[in-house]
């Protein structure tokens, strides 16, 4: 299956096309977020061009939901559901949160990625363990606890504290070019850190495969913005 992942939440996204789990192409983008309604079609013609490959041959659209720019979110997930419903293929949409656990290599209880969400407060996703009927490295997923949280430093390592009570162990991780989430982990109850590096086009064309091929049910509500926290005009805009 030729997929196409996108990545337009942050500075460090871009645009990649893979056959199943084979990167063919892909464009990085290293700029504001916001920026990112000029440069996806630039990035999107860049990796095309690199692959050989026509928009109409993707057969499947992943795109990364948030949390993140909501500028750069809004524009990547309107060019995915619009590419797919010209087409007639599939969207998948994928958190950033959950892309980060998939590219980790974590094996603990829980694994919490973290990221900058500015304002002094930050993006915390609680991710659980669970075990599959298959065998070595496919019994080990791990799936969401909650619908992910925006916490100050305190509270985060509060979050943590009473999460980790039991006796579990944990692993936290941050992207390599996110230092204040970086610097937060240094100082969390975790038994492990991991520092992220690269894109995550790779990991969130992986979910959106493994999804797409088990015909995990997503809504229309599902390829919205995954915010957390929403962006001030929009509450006061739906209330």
């Amino acid at each position: 299956m030729l997929i196409l992942s996108i990545d337009t939440t942050s500075e460090m996204g871009g645009v990649g096309i893979f056959r199943e789990t084979d990167c063919l192409a892909s464009a990085r983008y290293d700029g504001p977020a916001n920026h990112d309604s000029v440069t996806l079609f630039e990035m999107l013609e860049r990796a095309l061009a690199q692959s050989q490959l026509a928009l109409s041959d993707i057969e499947l659209y992943a795109v990364a939901n948030g949390p993140g720019s909501f500028t750069g979110i809004r524009v990547g997930l309107a060019a995915a559901r619009a590419w797919g419903k010209v087409f007639g293929k599939p969207v998948r949409s994928v958190s950033i949160l959950a892309a980060l656990v998939g590219k980790a290599n974590v094996t603990t209880d829980w694994a919490f990625p973290i990221l900058d969400g500015r304002r002094g407060e930050f993006f915390l996703g609680c991710f659980r363990r669970i075990t599959g009927a298959g065998s070595g490295a496919d019994r080990t997923k791990y799936e969401p606890a909650d619908a992910g949280w925006v916490l100050n430093p305190d509270l985060v390592r509060a979050f943590l504290e009473e999460r980790l009570a039991d006796g579990a162990d944990a692993t936290c991780l941050a992207r390599a070019h996110d230092s204040a989430a970086l610097a937060l982990c240094e100082s969390l109850p975790c038994a492990g850190r991991q520092c992220i590096e690269g894109t995550l086009m790779d990991s969130i064309a992986a979910i959106a495969l493994r999804e797409e091929r088990a015909s995990v049910p997503q809504s229309d509500a599902q390829l919205d913005a995954y915010y957390i926290r929403r962006p001030e005009a929009e509450v006061k805009w739906k209330a």
